[in-house]
């Protein structure tokens, strides 16, 4: 059903963030270090146990190995469900995307670790090959498929290109429709549809769509995807947490990317998480009027 953009109304409890402990040359004493019997690990954008076996699986056996704690996965809801968890103590490190990263540092004081980069990694926004839309103040009045409320990619980034082309919230539809954009385009819909650079290359193919769609904008590239923290952890245990996995990047990347949902982390490195990296996104947030969902 076509709607107007309703922006994330998930409700998360508290506020504040927590300065992040930075990477240290040396591993903290291990006996001086708290480390859990095991670690429970969530991905925001990952939905259902399955999918979090098959797409990161390869990964988490190597992390285990990393980190010699076993690890168990957690699975949440949608892209923020990991805030509630955070604060329960019931999940202790998250894989986020930029914007959810953003939310559970604010509502669930998560601590920052290691943030992966994505080279090449930016919003997309394409339309039929036969379409007369030609630029983006073409699409006043027009549907948009995007992913889900609050993708950094797929939703937050796209509005800000379409903001900063001129148009304002009320002058154009949105529909969320997770991996069905593509089929919703060349089905006509909707009018355009926007996502990540890689997700769109994927879904096209997969569509056998590549004839059949144009890519009228692309983005700048994107803040880093990352991996935060429950903040009650020992903070030595982060570091060491820290130092383990940027000493290991080579085969724990490997592994990540071993999966076909994870092809995008291919050419990526581990490097420290600073919470400044993140301001350009803060102020995407201002600028489509949802400051407050990030405070």
């Amino acid at each position: 059903m076509m709607k107007r953009r309703n922006f994330l109304t998930y409700s998360l409890l508290f506020a504040v963030g927590c300065s992040s402990p930075k990477l240290t040359d040396a591993t903290a004493g291990e006996a001086s270090v708290k480390r859990p019997e095991n670690l429970r690990l969530a991905v925001t954008d990952v939905q259902g146990l399955a999918t979090l076996e098959a797409d990161y699986g390869p990964f988490k056996q190597v992390l285990e190995e990393v980190l010699e704690l076993p690890i168990e996965f957690f699975p949440v809801e949608n892209l923020v469900a990991a805030g509630p968890a955070l604060l329960a103590s019931e999940v202790d490190l998250v894989f986020a995307g930029p914007s959810e990263y953003l939310i559970l540092r604010a509502r669930a004081e998560a601590e920052p670790v290691i943030a992966v980069t994505r080279p090449d990694y930016y919003s997309v926004i394409a339309v039929r090959a036969d379409s007369e839309i030609q630029s983006l103040t073409d699409l006043k009045g027009k549907t948009i498929a995007m992913r889900t409320e609050g993708a950094t990619a797929a939703h937050i980034w796209p509005t800000k290109l379409l903001l900063d082309a001129g148009l304002k919230i009320e002058d154009f539809q949105t529909t969320m429709l997770d991996d069905d954009g593509v089929n919703a385009l060349v089905a006509r819909e909707v009018d355009a549809w926007a996502d990540s650079n890689s997700r769109h290359a994927r879904f096209v193919e997969a569509a056998g769509a590549t004839e059949q769609v144009r890519i009228i904008v692309e983005g700048a590239s994107l803040p880093n995807d990352i991996f935060v923290a429950r903040s009650t952890l020992d903070p030595l245990f982060i570091q060491d947490l820290q130092k383990r996995m940027v000493d290991n990047q080579t085969k724990l990347l490997e592994a990540m990317a071993s999966t076909p949902a994870n092809g995008k982390y291919q050419l990526s490195t581990f490097i420290s998480a600073a919470d400044d990296q993140y301001d350009e996104l803060r102020a995407v947030y201002q600028a489509i009027g949802q400051e407050a969902v990030i405070q």
